[in-house]
């Protein structure tokens, strides 16, 4: 791999995202790109004139510096630097001014991987995690897409989501290949499949194959409800890297609808999602 991007609110730098980004462009010896994304809201007073007979719009002043988002956007692009520069990375800047999920999506289709907080946002209002403007990316991005952790301190151990599914080989095969820097970690297979069991031939092929790649894999069943077993299982994990095919994004938002405290421990996983 040589090419990550990391999505950045040119007005608000998340310091988690910014630090495993490093950590993943350190790992496989990348080059990291900062992308910073504006969409500056300049809020406008409206003068109107009215009379008996008609109503007009006399004049619209900005009442909100510009500069001064300019300002803050600068000193960002200093900050990413700099903290780039305390890992060990030679960061890249660059800045748009259009459309923010326009433009991220146009960089993707050149890039290795996509790096974003799942609350990054440029609505102005709380939308709930993963956000509108993530939730578009993982759409629409023709790489695949990591979601940053919250909290972040090392990788252990890689989970696999499998259904069977073509798009779940897919997001296993593009992980496998992005970070063979992983190849001494523990591997779990989690069974995802709604529908029915994954047979024991079906096992003993993916498990096969997995072990080309990996030392230590392991092929898991968990019981009850798919999305809950799967969630209460995460629950209990601090240091893994999560993958999940296309069919995942549901599952993934599923995770960020439970309460505050569970929230908070299942935003501290990176999820890397690939479409097929």
């Amino acid at each position: 791999m040589e090419k990550i991007l990391l999505a950045i609110d040119s007005q608000n730098v998340d310091a988690n995202a910014v630090r495993f980004a490093c950590y993943l462009t350190r790992l496989t010896n990348s080059k990291l790109t900062g992308i910073f994304l504006e969409n500056i809201v300049i809020a406008k007073e409206i003068v109107i004139s009215q009379t008996e007979e008609t109503t007009s719009v006399e004049s619209i002043s900005i009442t909100e510096s510009i500069e001064d988002n300019i300002a803050i956007r600068d000193a960002n692009i200093r900050l990413f630097k700099h903290m780039a520069g305390q890992e060990g990375v030679k960061a890249f800047v660059e800045v748009d001014n259009g459309i923010p999920e326009i433009d991220i999506i146009s960089k993707t289709r050149f890039a290795d991987i996509l790096i974003v907080d799942a609350r990054t946002s440029f609505s102005g209002m709380y939308e709930g995690l993963p956000t509108r403007f993530v939730k578009d990316i993982l759409n629409n991005a023709e790489c695949p897409v990591v979601i940053a952790p919250q909290t972040f301190s090392s990788i252990d151990n890689i989970v696999f989501c499998y259904s069977g599914s073509k798009s779940s080989v897919f997001a296993i095969k593009q992980f496998t290949y992005l970070f063979p820097e992983f190849k001494n970690k523990r591997v779990k297979i989690i069974d995802l499949n709604a529908e029915s069991e994954i047979g024991p031939e079906e096992v003993q092929t993916v498990t096969a194959w997995l072990t080309y790649h990996y030392h230590d894999v392991e092929f898991v069943r968990l019981e009850g409800d798919v999305t809950e077993a799967f969630f209460n299982y995460l629950l209990k994990k601090k240091n893994d890297f999560v993958v999940m095919g296309a069919f995942g994004r549901g599952l993934l938002a599923s995770f960020f609808e439970n309460d505050a405290e569970d929230n908070g421990r299942t935003t501290s996983l990176p999820v890397f999602v690939a479409h097929y």
